[in-house]
C-alpha cells in the first residue's frame, strides 16, 4: 500500500508517521510512504499556490491550475482523497475500501479551501471528521491514513483486535483493567477474575450496553438486538431509575 500527501506541510508530515505500528509497518515494506509539497507544483519566483476568490475577497483558496499540476503527475493507480465538510462523514467501511486499492493520494486542503472546478477535473472522495474547523486538512489526512492501515495485512500484529474495536461492532467497548487487581482503593470487578467464561462475557455484554446506552445512544440504530439484549436493556433502564 503506498500513501501521498499533497500538502504546504510535507516535512510535518511524513514526521507524523515516523512512530508505533505505522513507523514499523515502513521499515518492513507494507506501507511506502511520499509526502509531497503544493509548491513544486507553483511557478517561480514567488511559488504562489493561493489566490483571492472571486467575488468574495474574504480569505484564500488553493488554485485550480497548481492543484490540476499535482494530480496530473500523480501514478494512474491513484485514489484522490481530501476531507472536506461536504462529504459523508468517515468511517471504518471507508477504510476497508480504500485499504482495497493499491496507493491512497491524500489532498490537504488549506486557507478557505480548493477551487471546486478540480472536482470537475479529477474523481476527488470526499470525507467529513466531523462539524468542526481546523487550519489546515494535513490532521484529518493523517487520520484516515491511520485509519486505512489498520486494515492492511501486517500493520497491526493481532489481527483479532482489528475487528474487536469499539464502534465496529455496533456497540462501544467494556471498561477493562489490567494489574495491579487493587490500586487506590479501587478493585478489578471481581467477576473478571472469576474465571467463568459466561459470567464473563454477560458482565461485559452488559457494561457495553451501558457504556453505548448512556454516551452514544445513537449506535444504537446499527445493532441488532435479540430478546435477550432487549432484556439487558430493560435491566440497565430499571437499575439506573432505581
Amino acid at each position: 500500500m503506498r500513501f501521498s500527501f499533497l500538502s504546504l506541510y510535507a516535512d510535518a508530515v511524513a514526521t507524523f508517521f515516523n512512530r508505533g505500528i505505522l513507523h514499523r509497518a515502513i521499515d518492513a515494506g507494507v506501507i511506502s510512504l511520499s509526502a509531497i509539497q503544493w509548491r513544486n507544483y507553483a511557478s517561480p519566483p514567488h511559488f504562489s499556490v493561493d489566490d483571492a476568490p472571486f467575488s468574495n475577497k474574504k480569505g484564500m483558496l488553493l488554485r485550480y491550475d497548481v492543484l490540476h499540476k499535482a494530480l496530473s503527475d500523480a501514478p494512474s493507480d491513484a485514489v484522490f482523497v481530501m476531507p472536506d465538510p461536504k462529504g459523508p462523514p468517515f468511517n471504518h467501511q471507508h477504510a476497508q475500501r480504500l485499504c482495497q486499492h493499491s496507493h491512497v493520494f491524500f489532498i490537504s486542503p488549506a486557507y478557505e479551501g480548493v477551487d471546486a472546478r478540480i472536482h470537475d477535473a479529477f474523481p476527488i472522495q470526499q470525507y467529513s471528521l466531523g462539524d468542526f474547523i481546523i487550519p489546515n486538512g494535513d490532521s484529518a489526512c493523517m487520520i484516515m491514513a491511520e485509519a486505512i492501515a489498520r486494515y492492511i495485512p501486517g500493520v497491526v500484529g493481532n489481527g483479532d483486535c482489528i475487528e474487536d474495536d469499539s464502534i465496529l461492532s455496533g456497540l462501544l467497548e467494556c471498561p477493562q483493567f489490567t494489574a495491579p487487581r487493587r490500586v487506590d482503593q479501587f478493585d478489578v470487578p471481581e467477576v473478571l477474575l472469576s474465571g467463568h467464561h459466561h459470567h464473563i462475557q454477560t458482565w461485559k455484554m452488559m457494561q457495553s450496553l451501558r457504556q453505548t446506552l448512556f454516551c452514544r445512544p445513537d449506535l444504537l440504530n446499527r445493532f441488532s438486538f435479540d430478546k435477550t439484549l432487549v432484556k439487558m436493556i430493560d435491566q440497565i433502564i430499571m437499575e439506573e431509575a432505581a
